[in-house]
């Protein structure tokens, strides 16, 4: 991140909030994962919960102690920004390295055979999803590196934005699995504050993104129409001709 984007957000009580509350919802993520629903004895849901709330109270207080001492010139809010933008990518990389581990682990995706042998039409939809995802245990260990490997990005400055856009499309899918599939509240919860976190570090260089995706000439041979208005057709032609297709597919199902 440059110097300039660090002193706007110094400068910016908004931003300030914004910074204090994505670091809460991260650790409040990670608090998440380490309680491991209740199952961890040194962890009790009680005092994950206390410690989430004392996060967020602390999220709201924060940028206003922040934001007095840098009127005061007590300290160098360029440095408390750095802190805790290394904080927030510190608890998400923790957060998603930590799934990639469960996974090779076998500590996710297992369906109990007194489940897995019911019929389908029996099923809920959270062990469907996992039964499903399971059933390729080569599917498991690609996500679970890909996981460890965005982590890990994030762990260093340089490619922080690589691994937030590699971790955002696989959050991302994750949390729309968890709300469509009707997966438990915690799982859904913890996939929401994590995409909230990468997005949070994909905004933050939102300019690099323009840049790279939507002024950055393509340098591949093209096929050379004078007319504007001829290549429209065609890209219309695609579109419209695909649909047709299936909808022909979909006439020969009786």
């Amino acid at each position: 991140m440059s110097e300039q984007s660090l002193l706007e957000i110094s400068n910016s009580f908004g931003k300030k909030i914004i910074t204090s509350l994505i670091l809460a919802l991260e650790f409040s993520a990670l608090l998440l994962l380490l309680g491991n629903g209740g199952n961890i004895p040194w962890l009790p849901p009680v005092l994950v919960f206390s410690m989430i709330g004392i996060s967020l109270v602390s999220a709201l207080l924060l940028p206003l102690l922040w934001h007095f001492s840098e009127r005061k010139k007590t300290y160098s809010s360029i440095k408390i920004y750095g802190f805790m933008y290394a904080a927030i990518r510190y608890c998400i990389a923790f957060s998603i390295i930590a799934f990639g581990w469960k996974k090779f682990y076998g500590l996710q995706f297992i369906v109990p055979a007194e489940i897995s042998n019911r019929p389908m039409n029996q099923q809920s939809g959270e062990w469907l999803t996992w039964f499903y995802f399971g059933y390729s245990h080569a599917y498991g260990i690609l996500i679970a590196s890909i996981q460890i490997l965005g982590g890990c990005l994030l762990l260093f400055k340089r490619t922080v934005l690589p691994g937030a856009v590699i971790l955002f499309s696989v959050l991302f899918n994750l949390t729309l699995i968890n709300v469509f599939y009707q997966m438990n509240a915690g799982a859904l919860l913890e996939s929401l504050l994590l995409t909230i976190g990468v997005l949070y570090l994909i905004l933050l260089d939102y300019k690099k993104i323009i840049i790279f995706f939507l002024k950055t000439n393509s340098e591949l041979p093209s096929v050379n129409l004078k007319s504007v208005v001829v290549k429209n057709i065609i890209r219309f032609s695609v579109m419209v001709l695909s649909l047709l297709y299936t909808i022909y597919l979909k006439s020969l199902i009786k």
